[in-house]
C-alpha cells in the first residue's frame, strides 16, 4: 500500500500515514529511506510497530549497527535493540541515557557515523521526555559566507568525556579512564560536505575542541555555532505518544532528549543504521579532555 508523506515545517520533518505492516512492504523501506534524505525527519504517529516488525523495517533500510556497547541485558538487547529507560542498575549505562540531555549527534564515535536511526515508544513520559530535532544543513546554508570561511578546514575532537563530564560536578580520574576506554577523542572535520552536495557542522555535546585552536577560543566558538544551530527556524520538538515511531537522517541533525526522571516511566526502544559515507576522520595525539571548560 501507498504511504502518505505531510510535510511539518518547511525546514524539517514530514508525517507518514500507514499501518504498521505497511512499512516493509515492497518498495516502501525505499520509499522512506527516500524521504527521509528529502525530509530529514520522519515522524509515524501512533503507528504501534511491534519489535519484529520494527527490525524488519532497521534490515530493509540498511545494515543494522550491533548494540554491544548498550546491551543491558534485557529481552530487547537480545533481539538487537537497544532499550532506552532510565531503570539501569549499570553505571555507564545510565550515564548513556542521561547524556542524551544534550544536544549530539550518533556515531561521533566512528570514522563513518550512523545513517539513521530509529526510535519508537514504547511507554510515553507522563512528564518531560520529549525529543528535539535540529537541521544541521539548514543551519549551515544560512550561515553568512564569511562565516563559512572561517570555518574552513578546521577539526573538531569529539569524546564521550566531553559530553557525560557534564552529569558531575568533579568527575574523577577513574570517571574519564572509563569513558575514554568506549570513546577516545577522534577528530572529524567542523565541516562534513557529504556526497550529497549538502554541508554539516559536526558539533555537539560530543564536541571536545577545535584542533590547534586555543581551548577558550575554541570551546567559545563550538558553543556559538550550536546556539546558531539549534534556534526554532532550524528544529522541532516532539512530544511522544504511545507508539509513536521516528526515523532521522543522522548525518544532517542533532537531537537531545528533554530531562525527565524515573518517574516519568519512559521508555524507547532504538536501531541505527550504518553509515556509507566517512566524514575524514582522524585520530591524532591525545588532547587533554579534562579541563574546567565547562
Amino acid at each position: 500500500m501507498g504511504l502518505q508523506f505531510e510535510p511539518i515545517t518547511s525546514t524539517i520533518g514530514a508525517y507518514v500515514h500507514g499501518a504498521a505492516a505497511d512499512m516493509v512492504e515492497e518498495g516502501n523501506p525505499e520509499a522512506i529511506l527516500a524521504a527521509l534524505n528529502r525530509h530529514n525527519l520522519l515522524v509515524f504517529p501512533q503507528v504501534h510497530m511491534a519489535d519484529e516488525i520494527f527490525l524488519q523495517l532497521t534490515a530493509a533500510m540498511g545494515e543494522k549497527h550491533d548494540n554491544s556497547v548498550t546491551d543491558d541485558g534485557t529481552s530487547a538487547s537480545r533481539k538487537g535493540i537497544f532499550r532506552i529507560a532510565l531503570d539501569k542498575d549499570d553505571r555507564t549505562q545510565r550515564e548513556f541515557i542521561l547524556g542524551n540531555d544534550y544536544w549530539h549527534m550518533d556515531g561521533m564515535s566512528y570514522p563513518v557515523p550512523v545513517k539513521a536511526t530509529l526510535l519508537k515508544c514504547e511507554s510515553a513520559p507522563v512528564e518531560g521526555g520529549d525529543t528535539g530535532f535540529a537541521n544541521l544543513y539548514a543551519a549551515y546554508d544560512a550561515l553568512p559566507a564569511e562565516r563559512k570561511q572561517r570555518l574552513a578546514g578546521l577539526r573538531v575532537g569529539h569524546c564521550l568525556s566531553a559530553s557525560l563530564r557534564r552529569l558531575y560536578d568533579s568527575p574523577t580520574q577513574e570517571d574519564f579512564d572509563r569513558w575514554d576506554a568506549i570513546f577516545p577523542r577522534l577528530e572529524h572535520p567542523l565541516v562534513w560536505t557529504q556526497d550529497s552536495g549538502r554541508s554539516a557542522m559536526l558539533i555537539g555535546s560530543t564536541a571536545n575542541d577545535i584542533a590547534g585552536m586555543d581551548e577558550i577560543a575554541g570551546r567559545e566558538l563550538l558553543d556559538e555555532l550550536l546556539d546558531w544551530a539549534t534556534q526554532e527556524r532550524f528544529t522541532y520538538r516532539h512530544k511522544w505518544s504511545p507508539g509513536d515511531l521516528v526515523i532521522f537522517n543522522n548525518p544532517g541533525l542533532l537531537h537531545r532528549s528533554f530531562p525527565y526522571t524515573d518517574t516519568a516511566r519512559r521508555v524507547m526502544h532504538r536501531t541505527t543504521l550504518k553509515g556509507t559515507e566517512a566524514t575524514g576522520a582522524s585520530a591524532p595525539a591525545q588532547v587533554a579532555t579534562q579541563s574546567t571548560g565547562y
